[in-house]
């Protein structure tokens, strides 16, 4: 598995861990047999450096725990950048688009990312608060061609880790 596979099915595997613990609820006799819990979309992490506009952009789309957008415009560590969650899809058809505002300014992500090539074989274990989270199933390529908007400049993007998964996903209490 390449380090950008890894890398994003790491990235992944957390969000999902994360949102699993807000979403997750149910009875006792539930939480006692782990159930496989499948989960499928998109994970596009994007980056771009125009007319003196610096862009990072995360697009993940989980159809079992909701949509994510995360957007920082110039330094990631001085704090310019918003994020949100939604249901709508940001990939329809392969036409991407999703937008949130950063500093009262719309940032349009858009383009295109379609499938590519073949599925390749994941599994996945590792520890994360107090679980032992298991994954398996597959990933497949998205080649892109994208771009952001902001005020009034263009941006390409280039997205070095673009894939769509299909996961089942287990949730192991530590004992």
């Amino acid at each position: 598995m390449n380090t950008k596979t890894s890398r994003g099915l790491a990235a992944a595997g957390l969000l999902a861990t994360a949102l699993v613990g807000i979403a997750g609820s149910g009875s006792a006799a539930h939480a006692d047999t782990p159930q496989w819990q499948r989960e499928r979309g998109i994970v596009l992490e994007c980056t771009g450096d125009a007319h003196g506009v610096q862009v990072y952009a995360s697009l993940y789309e989980n159809q079992r725990y909701g949509n994510t957008l995360q957007v920082v415009l110039g330094d990631p560590d001085g704090g310019n950048g918003a994020s949100k969650e939604t249901d709508q899809k940001f990939v329809v058809d392969s036409v991407v688009k999703a937008s949130v505002k950063v500093n009262g300014k719309r940032v349009l992500i858009e383009g295109v990312a379609e499938r590519h090539g073949p599925r390749t074989k994941v599994y996945d274990e590792h520890e994360d608060a107090g679980y032992l989270i298991k994954t398996r199933g597959y990933h497949r390529q998205i080649v892109t061609d994208m771009g952001a908007r902001y005020a009034g400049k263009s941006v390409p993007l280039a997205c070095d880790t673009a894939f769509f998964y299909d996961l089942e996903v287990k949730k192991i209490p530590i004992v």
